[in-house]
C-alpha cells in the first residue's frame, strides 16, 4: 500500500506541471507513451515489478489506478477527491478496464477506502 501511495504522490507531482493531455500506461518494462505528443520524464518511468499503472490526464486533472499483478485488486485516486478507490480484479492478471475520465467520475461503480 506505501508503494501504490507513493506512486500516487509522483503521478500528481508529474501531471501538476503540466498543461497537457495525457493517457497512458508504465510497467516494470516502461511506459506506453505512443498516444503523448510530448513524453518527457514520462517516457523513463517504470514501476516496481509486477505493477502497472494507467493515468488519464487533463489539463490539471487527473485519474490514476495502479494494480499488482499478484493482488486481487486495483486502487483508484482522481485530483478532484481525497478517497481512495477500489475494485476486485483477478490475481495473475492486471487490471482489464481503462478509465474513462480525468476525474473521479472514472470510478463509478467502484468501492471506497
Amino acid at each position: 500500500m506505501k508503494k501504490i501511495a507513493f506512486i500516487f504522490l509522483i503521478l500528481a507531482f508529474i501531471l501538476g506541471m503540466s498543461g497537457y493531455g495525457y493517457a497512458w500506461t508504465c510497467t516494470d518494462s516502461g511506459c506506453d507513451t505512443s498516444g503523448l505528443s510530448t513524453a518527457g520524464d514520462i517516457a523513463s518511468f517504470q514501476t516496481s515489478k509486477n505493477v502497472q499503472i494507467q493515468v488519464n490526464s487533463v489539463s490539471q486533472s487527473y485519474a490514476a489506478i495502479a494494480d499488482h499483478l499478484n493482488g486481487d485488486r486495483a486502487f483508484g485516486a482522481s485530483s478532484d477527491s481525497t478517497k481512495i478507490y477500489y475494485t476486485s480484479k483477478n490475481k495473475g492478471a492486471h487490471y482489464s478496464g481503462t478509465l474513462s475520465a480525468s476525474d473521479s467520475s472514472a470510478f463509478s461503480g467502484w468501492n471506497s477506502l
